[in-house]
C-alpha cells in the first residue's frame, strides 16, 4: 500500500489502449493524470477506422469504458471518456484526446457498476491527527553507571486495529493504525499514520465503494471542520491473487484515481482547532458513524451544505449566507414541525439555548428572513428594510452556521451537554462567540 501513487503525485503511462468491445483493435497512447486537474488519453491515431475522414475532427466519440495495458505491463480501466481530436493535413493520422473521470489502474473493468471488489484500504492525511495512530512504541532506558539515557523504537509489522463498526449489514469499517518503514539500516525513514479499511460482506462496485468513502471524508471534515479529502485509494478483488506454497494468497492491489475539486489550500493539523478527535468522542463513535451512514438520504443535501459553508474562502459573498440558511430550513423542514422560518429559527434557539457559544449571538430572526427572502428570491429591498449586507450579513452567516452545526451534532446522536463541551473546548475561529 505504501509503494502505491497517492492522488496529490502525478502520473504517466505509455501503452496500447482499445475498446472492450473491440480489444483486436489497440491503439498506441498516453495516459497522464494531473491531480486536481484531469486524467487525459492522448492516442496516436483513434478507435474510429474512419479517422482518415477530414470531418472526423467534428465528430464525438464519447466512451464509457476505454481498456488498456502500459509499458510496465499494468492494466487500466478509464471510466466515462470524453473525446476531442486535432487533424493535422499534412499528417496521415490525427491525435485523438479523451478527458476521464476515473482511472483504475490494476484492473480491466467491464462498467463502473461491476461487483467485484471486497475491500479497501484508504489513506487520509488529516486520520492521522484526529485520530493517533498508536502504532510506534517509544521506550527510554537510563544507564546510571554512564549517566546516559538511551531511546528505542519499535513498532509491529502488522496494523493496529483502534476501531471496527458494522455500519450497515454488508459494510464494516476498521480504524487502523500501522507504520511506513523505508530505507536502509544507516538510514532509516519510520512514519506512522492512521487509515480506515472498508471491508464488505458481498462484493460491490467501485460506485459502492466511492459512495462510503465521500460519506467518511465529510463525517471528519464535519470533526475538524476544515475540507477533507483522501490521498491514496487501494481496492482489492477476491479473484486478483498470487497463492504460495503454503497456501497463504497476495491480493494484487487495484488503485483509483479521480480528481479532487475541493482541495483543502489552508490545512489546519492543530488538533485543538478540530470541533472534536477521536479520544473526545471514542465511546459514542460506533453510534454516531453508524447513524452518520445509515440516515444519508434525509440528511446528506443538509450536511453536503454545512460542509460547503466551512471551507475557505478568500472572498465572502450572499450565497454563502444562503448556503447556511438554506441548510436549517432544510433540516427544521425534514426533521421539525415548524412550518415558517420565524418559527423555525425561534424554535432552533431555544433549543440550544444552553449552548454557550449562542448564548449570546441575539440572532434575529426579522433580519434572517428579510435577507433570505432579498438574496433568494430577488425582492424589492424596500419591501425587505430588516436586509443585512456586507459585514453585517457576514457576521449573521457566522451565527448561524454555529447553528447549523448544532443542528446537525444533536442530529447524528450527540447531547446538549456533550455539544456544549465539544464547542467550548474548541478553538476554532468558526466556533468563537
Amino acid at each position: 500500500m505504501n509503494k502505491s501513487i497517492k492522488l496529490n503525485e502525478k502520473l504517466e503511462c505509455k501503452g496500447y489502449w482499445w475498446l472492450p468491445s473491440k480489444p483486436e483493435n489497440k491503439i498506441a497512447g498516453i495516459l497522464t493524470y494531473t491531480p486536481n486537474e484531469k486524467i487525459k488519453l492522448e492516442l496516436i491515431g483513434s478507435f474510429d477506422s474512419k479517422h482518415i475522414d477530414i470531418l472526423f475532427c467534428d465528430k464525438k466519440s464519447d466512451e464509457n469504458i476505454i481498456h488498456g495495458i502500459t509499458s510496465d505491463s499494468k492494466k487500466v480501466t478509464l471510466i466515462n471518456c470524453h473525446s476531442y481530436a486535432s487533424l493535422n493535413l499534412s499528417c496521415p493520422f490525427p491525435i485523438v484526446n479523451y478527458n476521464c473521470q476515473f482511472l483504475i489502474l490494476g484492473k480491466l473493468l467491464k462498467d463502473f457498476e461491476e461487483e467485484c471488489f471486497y475491500k479497501a484500504y484508504v489513506t487520509i492525511p488529516e486520520l492521522s491527527h484526529w485520530c493517533s495512530p498508536c502504532a510506534l512504541t517509544e521506550t527510554m532506558m537510563e544507564d546510571k553507571q554512564n549517566e546516559e539515557f538511551a531511546t528505542t523504537i519499535s513498532f509491529k509489522s502488522k496494523s493496529i486495529l483502534i476501531n471496527s463498526t458494522d455500519v450497515d449489514e454488508n459494510t464494516t469499517i476498521d480504524i487502523k493504525g500501522s507504520v511506513n518503514y523505508q530505507g536502509d539500516y544507516l538510514s532509516p525513514q519510520i512514519e506512522q499514520y492512521t487509515y480506515i479499511s472498508i471491508l464488505k460482506k458481498d462484493d460491490v462496485s467501485i460506485k459502492d465503494f466511492f459512495a462510503n468513502i465521500y460519506l467518511f471524508e465529510q463525517f471528519l471534515s464535519l470533526a475538524t471542520l476544515q475540507t477533507i479529502n483522501c490521498s491514496k485509494i487501494i481496492l482489492y478483488d477476491r479473484t486478483l491473487y498470487q497463492e504460495y506454497k503454503d497456501g497463504k494468497k497476495f491480493y494484487h492491489p487495484i488503485q483509483l484515481f479521480y480528481i479532487q475539486r475541493d482541495t483543502n489550500n489552508t490545512p489546519s493539523t492543530k488538533r485543538y482547532n478540530y470541533l472534536f478527535d477521536y479520544n473526545s468522542i471514542s465511546q459514542q463513535y460506533p453510534q454516531i458513524i453508524h447513524k452518520w451512514y445509515n440516515d444519508k438520504e434525509n440528511i446528506a443535501p443538509i450536511r453536503a451544505h454545512l460542509i460547503d459553508s466551512i471551507k475557505h474562502k478568500p472572498v465572502f459573498s450572499s450565497i454563502d449566507f444562503l448556503i447556511v440558511i438554506q441548510a436549517i430550513e432544510g433540516f427544521c423542514t425534514r426533521f421539525r414541525k415548524e412550518t415558517n422560518l420565524t418559527t423555525m429559527l425561534e424554535t432552533l434557539i431555544s433549543e440550544f439555548s444552553v449552548i454557550d457559544k449562542l448564548k449570546n449571538d441575539n440572532i434575529n430572526s426579522r433580519q434572517v428572513v428579510d435577507s433570505r427572502n432579498y438574496y433568494s428570491h430577488f425582492m424589492n429591498k424596500s419591501k425587505k428594510p430588516y436586509t443585512l449586507e456586507g459585514w453585517e450579513l457576514y457576521n449573521l452567516t457566522f451565527k448561524l452556521r454555529k447553528l447549523l452545526i448544532c443542528c446537525i451534532l444533536n442530529f447524528i446522536g450527540f447531547g446538549y451537554d456533550e455539544i456544549n463541551r465539544l464547542l467550548n473546548q474548541s478553538n476554532n475561529n468558526l466556533l468563537q462567540k
